[in-house]
C-alpha cells in the first residue's frame, strides 16, 4: 500500500454519515461567522484546525496530531493577544510538544481494523482517579497563585482550565477514555472564558458536543482493548 492510499484511508475512511455531516456543519459555521464578523483570521484558522483535531481524536485517528500542531501554534498567538497567559503557556509547553510525543505513543498502540486504524483505548482505575483529582486541585491552587503576579485576565478561570488541560492532555497521550470527562468540563469553562471572541466561543461549543461523542466512541474503543490499566 503506497503513501497516498494510506493517507486517503487515514483521513477519509471509517466515517459515518453523521460524523461527516458533523464536521461539515461546524466548519461551515466557523467560516460563516468569520465572513459575517471578521474578528481575527488567526482565530478562525485556530478554530478550524482545533475542530478537526478533536474530531479526529474522538475517532481515535492518529492524524489528529497534524491538525493539533496547526492549532497549537495559532492558539498560542490568539491567547497572547487576549492576555490569557495560562492558555498561552498551555499552548507553548503542553499542546505543541504533546503533538510530537503523542504521535509516537499512539503509533505503537494502534489497532488495525479493515484498513481503518484506531488507537487502543484504556480506562482509568479508582486509584488513578484519586491521583488525577489530587493533581488538579493542588496544581490549580499553585498556578492561580502564580497568575496573580501577572496582568492576566480571568485569572481563576484561566488557571483552573490550564491545569485541567494539562491533565486531560496527559490522559489523551496515555490513551485513557477518561480524558473526555475532563474535556467536557474544560470546554464548558472555556466557553465562559472566550465569551467575547466569537470564533473561539463557537470552537469550544463544537468541542463540547464533540467531547460527549468522544466519550461515547472511546467507551467502545476501550472495550476492544483486552489490556486495561
Amino acid at each position: 500500500m503506497n503513501y497516498l492510499t494510506l493517507i486517503k484511508n487515514e483521513l477519509f475512511s471509517g466515517w459515518t454519515k453523521f460524523e461527516a455531516a458533523w464536521i461539515f456543519l461546524f466548519l461551515a459555521l466557523q467560516i460563516g461567522v468569520y465572513i459575517y464578523q471578521p474578528e481575527s483570521l488567526l482565530a478562525v484558522v485556530s478554530g478550524i484546525s482545533g475542530l478537526l483535531c478533536v474530531v479526529f481524536v474522538s475517532k481515535g485517528k492518529i492524524s489528529n496530531y497534524f491538525f493539533g500542531l496547526i492549532f497549537a501554534y495559532t492558539y498560542f498567538y490568539v491567547s497572547w493577544d487576549n492576555k490569557f497567559y495560562g492558555e498561552m503557556s498551555t499552548a507553548l509547553y503542553v499542546y505543541i510538544p504533546s503533538q510530537f510525543i503523542g504521535y509516537f505513543l499512539w503509533k505503537a498502540n494502534m489497532n488495525n481494523n479493515d484498513n481503518n486504524d484506531s488507537v487502543l483505548a484504556k480506562t482509568l482505575s479508582f486509584q488513578g482517579w484519586l491521583i488525577t483529582l489530587f493533581c488538579i486541585v493542588v496544581g490549580s491552587a499553585l498556578f492561580i497563585g502564580f497568575l496573580k503576579t501577572t496582568d492576566g485576565n480571568s485569572i481563576g478561570l484561566d488557571g483552573v482550565t490550564t491545569v485541567m488541560v494539562v491533565v486531560a492532555q496527559l490522559l489523551m497521550l496515555l490513551r485513557y477514555r477518561e480524558q473526555w470527562n475532563f474535556w467536557i468540563i474544560i470546554n464548558i469553562l472555556s466557553i465562559i472564558l472566550w465569551a467575547d471572541t466569537t470564533a473561539m466561543y463557537l470552537m469550544y461549543s463544537a468541542y463540547l458536543l464533540n467531547s460527549l461523542y468522544g466519550y461515547y466512541n472511546w467507551t467502545k474503543l476501550s472495550k476492544q482493548n483486552p489490556i486495561q490499566r
